[in-house]
């Protein structure tokens, strides 16, 4: 029984490692999108608030999990804040098509 809980366990780990690894990955690819250190930390947090497990999703419940007073930030964020969408876009796009080619090759070896 120890055994399988202890592989269990080391699975996760590694399950963690690699996401961690592959989100800053994608963030870093997309980093160029925002001009501001403040901005780019908040499309990252972001991103995170959008992938938890959340019965909705909106600015408040976001807000919420993500440990915010309000909504305003990322409602700001969403409305006004300065950073490049189409260049985002593709980034995102470009990243993700060399992350499948990548485990392709991975896969054939």
């Amino acid at each position: 029984m120890k055994t399988i809980k202890n592989q269990v366990a080391v699975e996760a780990k590694i399950a963690e490692r690699v996401w961690t690894a592959a989100f800053g990955s994608l963030m870093a690819a997309v980093a160029v999108c925002f001009p501001r250190r403040d901005s780019r930390m908040l499309g990252r947090a972001m991103t995170q608030g959008m992938l938890m497990e959340l019965e909705r999703r909106n600015c408040w419940t976001l807000a919420e999990a993500l440990g915010h007073d309000g909504p305003h930030r990322l409602q700001h964020f969403l409305s006004r804040g300065a950073w490049n969408h189409d260049l985002a876009r593709d980034r995102l796009a470009a990243w993700v098509a060399a992350t499948r080619v990548a485990q392709g090759d991975e896969k054939q070896r």
